[in-house]
């Protein structure tokens, strides 16, 4: 345990560092810089919600304005894709600093998590400017609302190392998970609500788990209840359960990996 800490303590610098230089790179091309943060969440609630005002989209009775409820819904959703994006990129990013040291993968990981963590944070303002302008009044329990938000991490971050060797040494496959990504938010409450008469689509949305990750986190901060808690409870644990078994495929294939890499 004590030499993990240290572990940690040791890969700190090198994850602040990364992290900066990731940030500063981001943003120093362009003109409106770290704004797009705001600019892009008004951007994408203004589209959905000119389809629902044309008659295009029709959500459902929502527990708030569907404004609120979209900005909210997508910002979650893209919690999870993020985690996934950053993860599943991680080694065609880094790929040169591991063939020309030897740096573990687990600061990279970290590295990852502070970057998205930082990225997350900034526009989330914008969902709590919003929601308190549309009357939402927030309650103790919302207070909860960053710790619900752990299964998305870790099931966006599984999925994406999974993907991230296969981006590696069998791109189709990663090429189809990503366009599949792009699909799901179709196939997930978030511009709609749980409650559908789509006979198809209601039995996807009952067996999909973001569903639940993602219900139970906007219902947390909106509305201070506990949306389907028991499956909630039971996709968090499958959620850290695929995210272990994800971080040892990446550590078993991390020979597999470096040879492809310098082969490249």
């Amino acid at each position: 345990m004590w030499r993990f800490i240290g572990k940690i303590q040791s890969w700190w610098y090198l994850v602040r560092q990364l992290t900066l230089v990731e940030i500063v790179g981001m943003y120093k091309k362009s003109f409106l810089g770290m704004a797009w943060m705001f600019i892009l969440p008004i951007l994408a609630v203004v589209i959905w919600v000119v389809l629902n005002g044309a008659g295009v989209v029709n959500p459902g009775e929502t527990d708030i304005p569907y404004p609120a409820y979209v900005l909210l819904s997508t910002s979650i959703w893209g919690f999870f894709l993020e985690a996934y994006k950053s993860t599943s990129n991680l080694l065609i990013k880094n790929g040169r600093m591991l063939i020309m040291s030897e740096v573990p993968f687990e600061p990279l990981l970290m590295q990852k998590v502070v970057v998205h963590l930082i990225n997350f944070i900034i526009p989330f303002i914008v969902n709590i400017i919003v929601l308190l302008a549309f009357g939402v009044r927030f309650s103790t329990v919302a207070l909860l609302f960053p710790f619900s938000l752990f299964p998305l991490l870790l099931l966006g971050m599984a999925i994406g190392m999974v993907i991230a060797i296969f981006r590696i040494i069998m791109v189709d496959i990663a090429n189809l998970v990503d366009e599949g990504m792009k699909l799901l938010m179709f196939l997930t409450p978030i511009v709609y609500t749980p409650k559908i008469t789509t006979s198809w689509l209601q039995v996807i949305v009952e067996y999909n788990p973001l569903t639940y990750l993602i219900g139970f986190s906007r219902d947390l901060l909106t509305s201070g209840t506990f949306f389907m808690p028991v499956q909630y409870a039971v996709f968090t644990f499958v959620s850290l359960l695929l995210f272990i078994v994800a971080f040892r495929f990446l550590m078993k294939s991390s020979p597999i990996v470096l040879e492809r890499l310098i082969n490249n």
